[in-house]
């Protein structure tokens, strides 16, 4: 039973139960007995009102489906990917309030959808790039299997083999846990804190990164500046841009600094070109052309750093307006 007849057959029901209560009263009131005769009257008062209850009844009815039929209207939008844009207006405020949830929830599915691909495709191309990246290793490391399975390997070629093969080895351990860490990164896990962000620095950041002689690791931060983080995922932010920064840094200096609660790393290095400002952030994309494993690294920091910046209400973002270097901003979202 639709919307409409329910309440068409609901006020019916109701109204005949009104009247017939509304007739006894009023002769119990007036103390009028109620014979054959009046209880025929009764009987005809009420089937007068009857059509006019009914019409009433259905012209409520039909208003309230129609919104009804809005409503339906509109979650099978959403089921067919046709997101809500424009907010509908009504005038019944319960109706009004449920159009309102279910315009946020397009928003949100909409979005979910839209990370979800995003999400997907990057790890689609991760996948391809993952297999990419360890055949190499692989290859080599079969190759020499097979040397020493059939003794063509000699006894002073052994050694430089086998520290071929655990060099190989080692690769591949640090480019799967630089895979797990990323996929860790897609969660949003996070238990913030207040850091007070120079000391933060001195001793838990700065300690661990090496730069060359000609390059001087600056923190240009105040005492007291604090900014509320997950101290886990800071740091691996942080070492990550600054061991980025020590990479393509010859000489000058590699600086860290606060302003209106974000973090500013540059330096003075190669800088990054205009046109790959905007996929250094995409997983196992490398700037460095030459894919030499040695220096260019994975490809999957930057994403890993983004993703524990997005995970803590941040968004770390290239300055392409400075050229004296590179510089990374990390600041909170506005979303």
């Amino acid at each position: 039973m639709n919307a409409k007849m329910y309440l068409i057959v609901y006020y019916s029901i109701a109204g005949v139960i009104i009247s017939l209560f509304t007739a006894v009263m009023t002769y119990w009131i007036i103390d009028v007995p109620i014979g054959q005769k009046m209880m025929f009257k009764i009987f005809l008062t009420i089937l007068a009102t009857l059509p006019i209850i009914g019409l009433l009844s259905y012209l409520i009815g039909r208003c309230l489906s129609e919104r009804l039929a809005a409503i339906s209207h509109c979650l099978n939008d959403i089921s067919e990917d046709k997101f809500l844009t424009d907010k509908h207006d009504e005038s019944i405020t319960d109706i009004n309030t449920i159009h309102e949830s279910i315009h946020e929830l397009s928003h949100r599915l909409e979005n979910s959808i839209t990370t979800l691909k995003k999400n997907n495709a990057q790890l689609n191309n991760m996948i391809l790039s993952l297999s990419h990246d360890i055949k190499t290793p692989l290859t080599i490391i079969e190759g020499y299997l097979e040397e020493l399975e059939d003794d063509i390997v000699t006894a002073e070629q052994k050694p430089a083999v086998i520290a071929t093969l655990k060099k190989e080895t080692a690769y591949i351990n640090e480019l799967s846990s630089e895979v797990i860490h990323y996929l860790q990164s897609l969660e949003n896990r996070s238990e913030q804190e207040s850091i007070v962000l120079k000391d933060f620095l001195d001793e838990e950041v700065c300690p661990l990164v090496h730069t060359k002689k000609e390059v001087a690791l600056k923190c240009e931060v105040k005492e007291g500046f604090e900014i509320t983080f997950d101290r886990i995922a800071l740091k691996s932010i942080l070492l990550n841009l600054i061991h980025n920064a020590t990479k393509h840094t010859e000489k000058g200096s590699i600086s860290v600094k606060f302003f209106n609660e974000g973090i500013i790393v540059e330096d003075t290095g190669y800088g990054i070109d205009s046109k790959d400002s905007t996929m250094i952030f995409e997983p196992f994309y490398c700037v460095d052309e030459s894919k030499n494993r040695e220096k260019s690294g994975f490809g999957l920091g930057l994403s890993i750093a983004k993703n524990l910046a997005k995970n803590n209400g941040y968004d770390l973002a290239l300055d392409t307006e400075y050229t004296s270097g590179a510089r990374f901003v990390l600041q909170r979202s506005n979303t």
